[in-house]
């Protein structure tokens, strides 16, 4: 009988298609190069192949792929001859990738009773870190914790429940979890680019360095297509930007994770872009102009500027560039977007940032200050951004304090 990685029965043509849809879903929850090679090989030998098809959509959609439409569809037509769980778990990974705020509590009432099913907790939980708000951290760690005893020592599990520790404060358990991650995968983007946003933390920029060098050496050739490759090396270069090699880590980031040049999906390429960018004008004071490709892809995430998430990144990218007009673009555009907590967060982002840049820096401050901890959560993402918020009151302090 054919079988998922963890054992669950499925409804397959071949053992072939099952073992490369296997290895397919590995390289996805390692955030792997060849991913989208296994799949395609898999519906070769089983068009009928439903679990491959969806999840060959996942792969199309992280990538931006222009006809993933097709997979979609293969997927909703095969799923109608397959098991009750297989249609289930097509649905709703097609709902999580469509809806990326919705289905919450469908995904989690599907994992109680089927806590093996990793490519739904995974983008369950990635859908938490960017769209659920102040509780999220609690909300995410509770769901791998729930399905921790079905999984046992699986890496892919061990690497989520790692990250998720460590965002929550566990650093010491989240670094064991992670390195048992990489010890069991050791080629794992996912695994290696979590122990980072933990050292990221802890503020330990030169072993993070050394990690990551020490990663890129012997498995980079696996990575290179990988959903994180262009992440990953934003981070070396972050720390090594961090440790004053400036120009190095300027280099690292126009080779790998601009946007001209990275392998990520836009918001993370907005990211990088905005994260990298922003915290070297905060230190060096130096404006410079943004180049075409990150004009571009600011147009290209604009109809999510509502999210603070968003927010953040492009208004800093235009601070980073003086541009005001630009600031005041994001504003107008914020204040029209829907009512609630997220347009509120991203406006005092916005708005302190567009103090910023008019040296108001004692009136950015004040607006930073109105955002407490659960609003700092709820921003989106990891404790990056988090830190990234401190970094410009920092900076705002730093300057009032110079003023004459």
């Amino acid at each position: 009988m054919n079988e998922t990685r963890t054992g669950k029965p499925i409804s397959c043509q071949t053992p072939e298609a099952a073992l490369l849809y296997q290895q397919g879903v590995d390289r996805i929850l390692g955030s792997e190069s060849g991913a989208a090679e296994l799949l395609d090989m898999a519906l070769e030998r089983d068009p009928q192949f439903a679990l491959a098809a969806v999840a060959r959509y996942l792969v199309a959609q992280d990538c931006g792929e222009a006809d993933s439409q097709r997979f979609r569809d293969q997927a909703v037509q095969a799923a109608q001859g397959a098991s009750a769980w297989e249609w289930e778990h097509t649905e709703l990974l097609i709902g999580l990738i469509d809806h990326h705020g919705a289905n919450r509590e469908r995904a989690l009432a599907y994992i109680e009773t089927t806590p093996t099913d990793l490519l739904v907790i995974s983008k369950l939980t990635g859908n938490l870190f960017f769209y659920d708000g102040p509780r999220k951290l609690e909300t995410v760690l509770e769901v791998f914790e729930s399905v921790a005893p079905a999984l046992g020592d699986d890496w892919a599990l061990l690497a989520r429940l790692g990250f998720a520790a460590s965002e929550a404060g566990q650093h010491q358990r989240g670094r064991e979890l992670l390195e048992r991650a990489l010890e069991l995968r050791p080629q794992s983007l996912f695994s290696v680019h979590a122990l980072a946003h933990l050292l990221h933390d802890e503020g330990a920029p030169v072993e993070s360095a050394a990690l990551l060098n020490g990663w890129l050496s012997e498995y980079e050739e696996g990575a290179r297509e990988g959903q994180m490759y262009g992440h990953v090396q934003w981070h070396l270069a972050l720390s090594e930007w961090q440790v004053g090699q400036r120009e190095v880590a300027w280099q690292r980031y126009l080779a790998y994770c601009a946007p001209a040049t990275t392998t990520c999906g836009p918001v993370l390429t907005l990211a990088d872009c905005g994260g990298f960018l922003l915290r070297d004008y905060l230190q060096s004071g130096e404006p410079r102009p943004l180049d075409a490709a990150v004009r571009a892809h600011i147009e290209r995430v604009w109809g999510m500027l509502g999210h603070p998430f968003i927010a953040l990144h492009v208004a800093g990218l235009m601070a980073c560039a003086a541009d005001r007009e630009g600031l005041k673009r994001c504003e107008e555009a914020v204040a029209a977007s829907g009512e609630g907590p997220n347009r509120e967060r991203a406006l005092a982002l916005v708005s302190a940032l567009r103090d910023f840049t008019e040296g108001e820096y004692e009136g950015a401050a004040r607006t930073l200050a109105t955002l407490g901890p659960g609003d700092r959560i709820g921003i989106g993402g990891s404790n990056v951004e988090r830190i990234l918020v401190e970094l410009i009151e920092s900076a705002c302090q730093e300057r009032a304090n110079a003023a004459p």
